[in-house]
């Protein structure tokens, strides 16, 4: 029994003397929090229990390095423990060694990892001790991409795009929750409501960015002046932490853009006392308000109102400008142009913008300048959307026409005058009197590629104003198609060479474009304005007028016009006539020699020497009847009178009602382009009961209607 005893001692070692030490009890713990920071090393101390007498017992032990974790670290590898004794000098020593995470550890997700560190001791059994670390997640954390300052320096310039403020949040790991909290938003100057929001005012922020956006309502936008500074708090709230936001938006006056001069170029001039007034158009003009209004230079020097100058902001759009010549060198030298320049201070002194659409040159010129084209009735002014038809009257207005134009002994204003032959008003007028060394000539070129179509037959000029024939060339009379999209360039040209050639291109202006449509009808008016009492007869050729009103149930009236495009009538001029009526006894104006018979029309007598009187046809043969006088004497056939060339389909109120047209079409010895319509007043024109020769005359309007283009309005007759 007892060997039995002795030789299970040998199998079973006695349990380790060791006795471990560390805090917490039951197991070494450890953390690492994600993502780079290990927490603190936890020290453990091994002991031995003491002994009675010296000498002192030493215990030695190694680490398993095969139980140490890659996430662990030990300081020592082994280490020797010495016994107190508890009756004597000698002290014990223990052994200390620490345990903590190792940098491996930064790879591991987050959770709970254990270990059991083995501790091997001679003789004796193995000592266990446990081990547990905590690998916590990242500590998120919410930043502002563009700064905290992002909306402390904003600014919007009045009239321009409003467009939400945005900023980006970012977190650095997982994805953070967050809210928003707004002030109330004020101002320095405008009262403003509670017009701030944010969007989205809540959500998720993650790694790749949360855009957010601050936005005013329409209302705030509406009120803010220049010079107003809206400001309010917009806070990111996230877990404890707050992240203010300081909104500030500093209104700016509009960006001031030129789009557009009037005139489009400006004569040279040294005549001091001369006044060039120049209209400025474009957008986000200042007319009011301390230190915003608009401020215009010229050649990078500021106008100011004063001595000779006149600066005028009429509003958003339009600027001014009255410049005396003798106050300034802008005119004085053709080839440099006036540059002016447009910009809104924002209560600063800012220097003159030199590029951009604030910026626009005037030329400096002394060739024509074309600065409107009128209707010669109506003298409505309708820009770039400017309309005529074949055989118009038109009135070019401009300067540099005729710069020899009462220079010397030339006239001040040059008239067209037919010649003793033909009839027929000239292509060119000249203010020389010895052989006309200079010559006025007006161009209508086809828009598209710039070549001459035809020239105009010039009835008046001077160095201002052309009234000119608009050429039926315009139009092809046969289909009545427009040439090149329906638009021509009017040039105006004055020069040496002689016509029917134009002159030299540098002294021709820059090409004015109009467009060409069939019918353009106006109403001459007494004024020469386009507007009230119409140029109007009653039907004995006395004029119409307050004192010698139409009667509104026999009488008729005769309407002077132009634009009523080209006549359409069909007789023919070597047809006998029975009884006159409109339009059937109205001739041809071209005439048609294919037709079966041929019908002769005002052209074809013109060029032929058939019909009485006989005179002599002109040489080469007309191609046109432009510029041309209608001779009553050259409208007959077997001794009896036809019509001039008329329109049929035209139709006329007055006062609104319908009256019956007894003739439209070109006037009997006067130019193709005057037309004459003949109307009967209807007895509605006048309201109420009148009697037939009694009554207080009235003024009631007219208008006139060809291809479905009426004439405008607030021509007016008086009928009673």
């Amino acid at each position: 029994m007892l060997a039995l005893v002795a030789c299970t001692s040998e199998l079973h070692a006695a349990a380790s003397p060791l006795i471990p030490t560390f805090t917490p009890t039951g197991a070494v713990s450890l953390s690492y929090q994600l993502p780079g920071t290990p927490g603190s090393s936890t020290s453990v101390s091994l002991a031995t229990a003491a002994v009675a007498t010296g000498p002192a017992n030493s215990t030695f032990y190694t680490v398993d390095a095969t139980t140490v974790p890659y996430w662990l670290t030990v300081s020592v590898s082994s280490g020797t423990v010495v016994s107190p004794i508890t009756a004597g000098a000698v002290a014990g020593t223990p052994s200390v060694f620490t345990l903590v995470a190792s940098g491996v550890a930064a790879t591991l997700g987050a959770g709970i990892y254990t270990a059991t560190v083995q501790l091997d001791v001679i003789g004796f059994s193995p000592l266990n001790i446990p081990v547990t670390l905590t690998v916590k997640s990242p500590s998120a954390n919410l930043t502002v991409k563009q700064g905290t300052t992002v909306l402390s320096a904003l600014t919007w310039a009045v009239g321009s795009a409003q467009s939400p403020f945005t900023f980006t949040l970012l977190s650095d790991s997982v994805p953070i929750s967050y809210t928003t909290t707004l002030s109330a938003l004020t101002s320095t100057g405008t009262t403003v409501s509670n017009g701030i929001s944010v969007s989205p005012a809540s959500g998720l922020v993650y790694t790749w960015g949360t855009t957010v956006s601050v936005s005013l309502t329409p209302l705030v936008y509406a009120k803010a002046v220049a010079g107003d500074v809206l400001t309010a708090t917009v806070t990111i709230n996230y877990g404890s932490t707050t992240i203010p936001l300081s909104f500030s938006l500093t209104v700016t006056p509009p960006v001031a853009a030129i789009t557009s001069l009037y005139p489009t170029s400006v004569p040279v001039d040294t005549n001091a006392t001369d006044v060039v007034n120049i209209v400025i158009t474009g957008s986000g003009f200042v007319p009011s308000g301390t230190g915003q209004v608009t401020e215009v230079f010229a050649n990078t020097v500021q106008i100011v109102t004063g001595t000779g100058l006149v600066v005028n902001v009429v509003n958003s759009t339009t600027i001014v400008l009255q410049i005396t010549v003798g106050t300034t060198g802008y005119f004085s030298t053709a080839g440099t142009p006036l540059t002016l320049a447009v910009i809104n201070p924002n209560g600063g002194t800012p220097a003159a913008p030199t590029t951009g659409s604030a910026v626009a040159n005037l030329p400096v010129v002394t060739t024509p300048i074309i600065t409107a084209v009128t209707s010669a009735s109506t003298f409505i002014e309708s820009g770039a959307s400017a309309v005529f038809a074949p055989y118009d009257f038109i009135t070019i207005w401009g300067t540099n026409f005729c710069p020899d134009c009462g220079v010397s002994s030339n006239p001040t204003m040059l008239s067209g005058v037919p010649d003793s032959t033909y009839f027929r008003y000239p292509t060119s007028l000249s203010p020389d009197s010895g052989g006309g060394q200079h010559y006025l000539q007006v161009q209508f070129n086809k828009h598209s590629n710039g070549s001459l179509v035809a020239q105009g037959y010039v009835v008046f000029a001077s160095n201002t104003q052309i009234n000119v024939l608009v050429p039926a060339a315009l139009a092809t009379v046969s289909s009545g198609a427009l040439i090149g999209a329906g638009t021509v360039d009017i040039v105006v040209s004055y020069g040496t060479t002689a016509p029917p050639s134009a002159p030299l291109t540098s002294e021709s202006s820059s090409a004015y474009t109009v467009g060409m449509v069939a019918n353009d009808p106006g109403i001459f008016t007494a004024n020469s304005d386009g507007t009230g009492q119409g140029a109007i007869l009653n039907g004995d050729f006395s004029l119409n007028s307050s004192a010698n009103a139409a009667l509104h149930t026999t009488g008729t009236v005769i309407v002077y016009m132009t634009g009523m495009g080209a006549p359409n009538s069909t007789s023919s001029n070597a047809t006998t006539t029975t009884a006159l009526a409109y339009p059937g006894s109205c001739i041809s104006a071209l005439g048609n020699a294919s037709a079966s018979p041929a019908i002769v029309g005002y052209l074809t007598t013109m060029n032929t020497t058939t019909v009485s009187p006989v005179y002599t046809a002109p040489s080469p043969s007309w191609t046109s009847l432009d510029g041309a006088i209608i001779q009553s004497a050259k409208i007959v056939a077997n001794g009896t009178f036809h019509f001039p060339p008329c329109i049929s389909s035209v139709t006329a109120t007055i006062a609104g009602v319908t009256a019956t047209v007894g003739y439209a079409g070109w006037v009997a010895d006067s130019v193709a382009g005057l037309y004459q319509v003949n109307l009967t007043v209807p007895a509605g024109a006048v309201p109420g009961t009148y009697a037939s020769t009694g009554g207080t005359p009235i003024s009631v309007p007219v208008l006139v209607t060809v291809g479905g283009k009426t004439s405008q309005t607030g021509v007016t007759l008086w009928v009673k």
